[in-house]
C-alpha cells in the first residue's frame, strides 16, 4: 500500500526509516481513503494490522456511533482471546482464520492476548483533509515565508493539516484553539490570550508563535522529528525520552519509550506529519486536481487609542462580516461593546487602500467612539446555589453573554468560588448598591461640618472616627477631606448582597506545557533542581524539616543547591504525586506572573563578553533566570566564561 509514493523530499531534516513506513502508510490511508463517516478498527501499536473498516449512516448520533465502536472492539477482542487460547490449533471458523492471517505466522499466544487489549478506533479524515487543502491556500504562502525568516524548514507549513485542517476557528476538547491548536498555557508565552483578544485565532500571530515554538523545540531536542513530537508532547517530555532512550533516534523512541504520558497521539505525531506533508506536496496523486484558495493579503494598522468596534467599522466603511473575518482574534466582549478594541492592537483591513489612507479615516472617528483606557471588568464570585442563568437574571444580562465573556464551554459548568466576568450592562445594576456601601463607609467633609455632628448623623462614635483616621486635632478638619466612618470590611458585600468587585483586565492560565524544565520525580526519588528553588521549598512541599533533606543529601549548612544538579527527597509524609503538584503550582504562578506582562518575540544568539556575568546580562535584558535557563538547557549557567554562546529570548511588554 502506497509503496511507490515518495515521502518527504527533505529526508535529511525529516528522515523516513523503513521501520516506520507502515505507520506513515496508516496515516496516508486515514487522510486520503477513509472519510469522517468511516473509521478503522486497528492495533494501536502495529498500525499495519487493520481488522475492519467501519461505516456509519450519515444521520447517526454520537451515542449510537460509540455503541457500534464498542461492539466492534468487543467482537475482535473475543476473537483475539480465542486465538490466544488456540494459538497452535487448526481453526475451523473463517472469522478466526481471517484475523489470524493479519498476523505473522510465528505470533505467540501471549502476543494475541496483549493484542486483545490494544484495540483502537480511528475516525477517517479524507473529506476533511481535502477541505483543508483548499483552505491551506490562504495561509501557506505566509507560513512558508515566515518560517524562512526564522531559518526553519518550509515543510513545517504542512503541520496545520494535522492540527486543525487549516481551520483558524478550530477548537479542541482540551482547550486548544486556532490554526496551530495552541493551548492557553503554551500560547501565552508568545501571544496575548484573554477575554478581549485571543491571538491563537489569528493565523498571522499564531504562525509566528508556532515558528518560535518549533524552533525552540529543535534547539532543545536537536532533531526535527523530536521537535515535532515535542509540539504535541512538550519539550520537557522529549528531554526525558532522549535521556531514557540514550539518544535521539525517532524509531527507538516511538517503539520503546514508555513515558507515563507518552501515548498514542505523541507516538504517532511525527508519522502523521510526514503523511500530511507527503499529501501536501503530491496532492494530485491522492485527490486529483484541487483548487486552493487565494492567499490572504491584508493591510495592518496599529491602533493609537482604544476604539469601539462599531466606530472603526463605520469610519472605515468595512462591513461587519468582513471586519470580523479579518480580525478573528477580537473576542465577543469587543463585538458586544463590553470592551474596546485595545490600544496597540494591529487591526487587519482589506488591501483596497494604502495604510496612510486608513490612518486618515481613523483620525475622523468621533470622540465618543474612542477612549484613553480600557473598560474595567466587573466580576462576581459564584456562591452555593448559583447557576449561570440565575446570575444573568440577577444582573439583567443574557446567559449567552456570560458564556461568551467568560469563555465557558457550557452554561451548566460553574463552580463555587469561581470568579465570573459580567458584561458592562451589569454595571448599572451594581453601581447604586456600591455607592450606598461607600456612603456607609466614608464621608467627605463639607463647609461648616464638625466631627461630633458627622458622628451623630452616621450613628458612629466620635472617638472611633478619630482613631480610624488618625486625627490629631478634631477641630482641624478641611473641606473635601475624606473620613472613614466604619471599619466593617463587610459593608460592601452586605449592602450589595452579591460579592461584586471591579478590576482591570487580567489574563489567567498556566505556562508549563511550553517549559522544557523537568519537574517530575525520578524512580530513585530524586529531582533535577530548577531556578528559584531552595531546600526550604522542597522541605515545605514535602512537609518535613530542611535538616532531614540535608542529612539525606549529606549537605552542610553552608552548601547551597545548584541548578541542574539532582537532590534526593524524602516521601515519608507526602507522596511524589502530591509533591509534584505543589512544585508545579509554584512554578506556574511564577511564570504566570511574568507572562501576564511579557511575551517572547524571538530568540537570538549572543556570546558572553569578557568579564561578563550571566546574572547581570539577565538583569539588563529583563530576562528572569528561570527563562534564561529554559533557553539554555545544555549550558551550565553556574560555570560559564567569556565566549560562551547563549540563546536569549527577546522580551516585549504586552499591551493592556
Amino acid at each position: 500500500m502506497f509503496s511507490n509514493i515518495s515521502l518527504a523530499k527533505d529526508t535529511l531534516n525529516f528522515p523516513q526509516p523503513e521501520s516506520l513506513k507502515a505507520d506513515v502508510n496508516f496515516w496516508l490511508r486515514i487522510y486520503t481513503e477513509v472519510t469522517t463517516s468511516q473509521g478503522l478498527i486497528h492495533d494501536n501499536e502495529r498500525l499495519n494490522i487493520i481488522y475492519e473498516r467501519v461505516s456509519f449512516a450519515p444521520d447517526i448520533n454520537h451515542k449510537a456511533r460509540q455503541k457500534t465502536i464498542k461492539q466492534k472492539k468487543k467482537y475482535y477482542e473475543s476473537i483475539l482471546l480465542y486465538l490466544a487460547a488456540n494459538a497452535n490449533k487448526r481453526l475451523d471458523s473463517a472469522r478466526h482464520r481471517k484475523v489470524k492471517s493479519l498476523w505473522p505466522k510465528a505470533t505467540t499466544a501471549n502476543e494475541f492476548r496483549k493484542a486483545s487489549k490494544r484495540l483502537r478506533f480511528q475516525l477517517g479524515q479524507s473529506d476533511r483533509f481535502k477541505q483543508g487543502l483548499v483552505r491551506s491556500g490562504q495561509w501557506q504562502p505566509f507560513i512558508k515565508k515566515e518560517f524562512e525568516k526564522l531559518g526553519i524548514p518550509r515543510e513545517l507549513a504542512s503541520l496545520p493539516h494535522v492540527e486543525s485542517s487549516f481551520r483558524s476557528d478550530a477548537r479542541s476538547h482540551a482547550g486548544a484553539a486556532g490554526l496551530w491548536q495552541f493551548t492557553r498555557s503554551t500560547g501565552r508565552r508568545f501571544m496575548r490570550i484573554d477575554h478581549v483578544v485571543d491571538e491563537r485565532l489569528d493565523p498571522f500571530s499564531a504562525t509566528k508563535a508556532a515558528g518560535l515554538l518549533l524552533k525552540g523545540n529543535h534547539e532543545i531536542t536537536g532533531t526535527w522529528p523530536l521537535a515535532l513530537t515535542a509540539y504535541n508532547h512538550g519539550a520537557a517530555g522529549m528531554r526525558r525520552a532522549i535521556k531514557a532512550m540514550g539518544g535521539t533516534n525517532i524509531t527507538k523512541i516511538v517503539r520503546e519509550y514508555k513515558g507515563r504520558t507518552f501515548g498514542f497521539a505523541s507516538r504517532n505525531f511525527y508519522n502523521a506529519f510526514v503523511a500530511a506533508n507527503n499529501i501536501d506536496e503530491n496532492t494530485s496523486a491522492y485527490f486529483g486536481k484541487v483548487k486552493r484558495e487565494r492567499p490572504m493579503i491584508i493591510q495592518e494598522v496599529k491602533l493609537p487609542s482604544y476604539y469601539t468596534a462599531q466606530g472603526l467599522m463605520t469610519a472605515f466603511g468595512v462591513k461587519n462580516n468582513i471586519f470580523k473575518s479579518l480580525n478573528p482574534a477580537l473576542q465577543a466582549t469587543v463585538w458586544s461593546n463590553n470592551k474596546y478594541v485595545p490600544k496597540g492592537y494591529r487591526l487587519r483591513l482589506p488591501l483596497e487602500k494604502k495604510k496612510s489612507q486608513w490612518k486618515q479615516l481613523m483620525a475622523s472617528i468621533a470622540r465618543d467612539e474612542r477612549a484613553t483606557e480600557q473598560k474595567p471588568d466587573i466580576s462576581y464570585k459564584v456562591r452555593r446555589g448559583d447557576s449561570l442563568s440565575k446570575i444573568a437574571e440577577r444582573f439583567k444580562v443574557r446567559t449567552r453573554q456570560m458564556v461568551a465573556i467568560n469563555g465557558l464551554r457550557s452554561q451548566h459548568r460553574i463552580r463555587i468560588g469561581q470568579v465570573l466576568k459580567l458584561p458592562a450592562a451589569a454595571k448599572e445594576q451594581i453601581n447604586g448598591a456600591y455607592q450606598a456601601a461607600q456612603d456607609a463607609l466614608f464621608y467627605t467633609v463639607r463647609k461648616g461640618d464638625r466631627l461630633s455632628v458627622i458622628a451623630r448623623k452616621a450613628s458612629v462614635v466620635e472617638t472611633d472616627i478619630i482613631s480610624l483616621n488618625k486625627i490629631k486635632n478634631k477641630n482641624h478638619l478641611y473641606v473635601g477631606q475624606k473620613l472613614r466612618l466604619r471599619q466593617d470590611p463587610d459593608a460592601l458585600s452586605v449592602a450589595t448582597n452579591e460579592k461584586v468587585f471591579t478590576s482591570k483586565e487580567s489574563v489567567s492560565g498556566g505556562v508549563l506545557q511550553a517549559d522544557p524544565s523537568d519537574y517530575l520525580v525520578a524512580e530513585n526519588g530524586s529531582v533535577e533542581i530548577q531556578s528559584n528553588e531552595t531546600l526550604g521549598h522542597f522541605a515545605d512541599w514535602l512537609s518535613i524539616k530542611t535538616s532531614t533533606l540535608r542529612a539525606l543529601n549529606k549537605m552542610t549548612y553552608k552548601m547551597r543547591l545548584v541548578v541542574g544538579r539532582r537532590v534526593k527527597l524524602d516521601f515519608s509524609v507526602v507522596s511524589a504525586a502530591a509533591f509534584e503538584k505543589k512544585r508545579l503550582a509554584y512554578h506556574k504562578k511564577m511564570q504566570d506572573d511574568f507572562f501576564n506582562r511579557f511575551r517572547v518575540m524571538k530568540s537570538y544568539q549572543r556570546k558572553l563578553a569578557k568579564g561578563g556575568s550571566v546574572w547581570l546580562l539577565a538583569q539588563k535584558l529583563n530576562i528572569p533566570m528561570w527563562l534564561l535557563k529554559q533557553y539554555n538547557q545544555t549550558v551550565d549557567l553556574n560555570r560559564i566564561g567569556a565566549g560562551t554562546q547563549l540563546t536569549l529570548p527577546a522580551i516585549e511588554r504586552k499591551t493592556n
